[in-house]
């Protein structure tokens, strides 16, 4: 409090700037460090970057501990970034020192934090920080996890995955793969809206701002004003984080979609899971390790020109199974790959005029028009096996350029040909 004396608040722990330059970095136990601790998506497209580095040039955020200072411009057409954290803040929670989003998927600590905690797999004791909020108590366990650093142990594991049973990783895994992007964001690094056009009073002809530098695109307009206004500490924390909130609820949206798309049909002879998305890293041996695990397998069928799988159950309580746990997509070697009910054969377009397509493959039914449907041994769907056309009868052929010995003359009556 201000009626408090100058020297017994120093006494109580309180520092002034005075204090902070008269004071020893290295009894301090301030942060030094030659390379930040950031996503792909803030450092940008180019591989080559030239960054300024200061040394105790700011407080973090969040510790208010003084740290080295990183500032880049990730592209051409972006504006300068630099780190609002320190390094043993960002990895207490395994997040990026500009943007404060998870290194691994690019996704909010709070959505992250939930995504875990709905598979199973999230351990709130397992925070680097251990739930501190105050000053001392942050303080207290920045420094711990500095001597950590120091003795070169990995502090991310207490951020990273905390599995509870088995399977818990691969599923948590899966639940944040849906929520990440699959591709780097590098958007949110373009330069900010010009104050002055948005009151309509910008005159400089090389304004490096939106859009007066020929940028257009201005999704903040449109957005929400929570989302224009964000709390560091909140998105760190992980609470009231409004991106977060957003990229929730429109995970819940999907999901409950596609639980309604994974409804057993009607038919209860269906048995096939339907598995689309492959490539030729995935095999029939990688399949059987994901579903055997829901039900005694009958067949796996893997077809590789169209890039899809069929998984048939010798029961219809495994398929059941396969599609409540696994749900509309699973993760084959590194892929995600779309999973459906399988449909009967015959099911696909008309069957009485033409050969159905479902899970038992593709034929010509009984009384088809196809062509070869009625000589015993065709194939409609198989051009190897289709007959070949019966042969010109003997004589003159039909037309002229069946004949070939005519090279552009036409045959007479008389057997004769004339030119054209």
């Amino acid at each position: 409090p201000p009626h408090v004396p100058k020297e017994h608040r120093l006494a109580c722990g309180e520092t002034t700037m005075a204090s902070r330059q008269n004071a020893d970095p290295e009894e301090e136990g301030w942060e030094r460090t030659d390379f930040p601790v950031v996503c792909e998506d803030c450092l940008g497209p180019n591989p080559y970057i030239r960054m300024q580095k200061t040394d105790y040039a700011a407080e973090c955020a969040i510790s208010g501990r003084p740290f080295t200072v990183f500032r880049w411009r990730p592209g051409t057409e972006a504006r300068y970034k630099k780190t609002v954290v320190c390094k043993e803040i960002a990895l207490a929670k395994n997040v990026c020192q500009v943007c404060l989003l998870d290194l691994d998927y690019g996704i909010p600590v709070q959505a992250r934090d939930a995504a875990l905690a709905a598979a199973g797999a999230y351990n709130p004791n397992s925070d680097a920080l251990l739930g501190a909020k105050s000053d001392v108590n942050i303080e207290f366990q920045t420094e711990r996890i500095a001597q950590r650093i120091a003795n070169g142990e990995d502090v991310t594991e207490d951020a990273s995955l905390a599995v509870a049973g088995a399977g818990g990783k691969q599923r948590a895994h899966e639940i944040l793969s849906k929520m990440a992007r699959k591709t780097p964001y590098y958007n949110k690094n373009k330069t900010a809206i010009c104050s002055f056009w948005l009151r309509n009073a910008c005159t400089r002809a090389d304004c490096p701002y939106r859009p007066c530098n020929g940028d257009t695109n201005m999704p903040e307009l449109q957005s929400s004003a929570e989302m224009r206004t964000q709390n560091l500490k909140d998105r760190y924390y992980g609470v009231n984080d409004p991106v977060a909130n957003k990229m929730m609820a429109r995970t819940e949206e999907r999901d409950a979609a596609a639980k309604k798309s994974m409804e057993p049909p009607s038919d209860t002879n269906i048995t096939t899971l339907y598995v689309g998305g492959l490539d030729e890293r995935v095999t029939e041996d990688s399949l059987r390790d994901v579903f055997y695990q829901y039900g005694t397998l009958k067949s796996v069928k893997v077809l590789s020109a169209k890039k899809c799988a069929f998984v048939t159950f010798a029961d219809r309580a495994g398929a059941e199974a396969a599609a409540k746990q696994a749900g509309h997509e699973v993760h084959v070697e590194g892929l995600r790959l779309r999973v459906m009910w399988g449909k009967p054969a015959g099911s696909k377009g008309d069957t009485k005029g033409k050969g159905g397509a479902g899970v038992g493959g593709a034929g010509g039914a009984p009384g088809s028009n196809a062509p070869g449907a009625d000589v015993p041994g065709s194939n409609p769907t198989n051009p190897d096996a289709m007959q070949m056309p019966f042969a010109p009868p003997n004589g003159k052929g039909a037309y002229p350029s069946m004949d070939p010995k005519a090279l552009g003359s036409y045959a007479t009556g008389d057997g004769e040909t004339k030119a054209k």
